[in-house]
């Protein structure tokens, strides 16, 4: 099995209001993994290779849909890092093909 290794660099600081509530740290991570955002929303539901990270609410709720269809869900105190981690997973996790 091929190792899967992350590399997370701790995002700039953000020019966004409410940066503790609304996960714009999460967005900019991901679209720097190459992320990309949906048309109709796209700093609220990014995806990559089948996986879709998405905020819920005004709160910062989000989550995760993974490619086989699991669903893990970040309540906003969750820390960015776990967050991004499980994202950049899901996403190497998916076949490319």
């Amino acid at each position: 099995m091929p190792e899967l290794r992350l590399v997370i660099s701790t995002p700039e600081p953000s020019v966004y209001d409410n940066r503790d509530t609304d996960r714009m740290d999460v967005v900019e991570a991901l679209e720097t993994a190459g992320w990309t955002g949906d048309d109709d929303n796209p700093l609220g539901i990014l995806r990559r290779n089948g996986a879709v990270w998405s905020v819920y609410n005004d709160s910062g709720d989000s989550g995760l849909t993974c490619p086989n269809n699991a669903v893990l869900d970040f309540p906003s105190d969750t820390p960015t890092i776990v967050v991004v981690a499980a994202c950049l997973a899901a996403a190497s996790a998916a076949p490319t093909n």
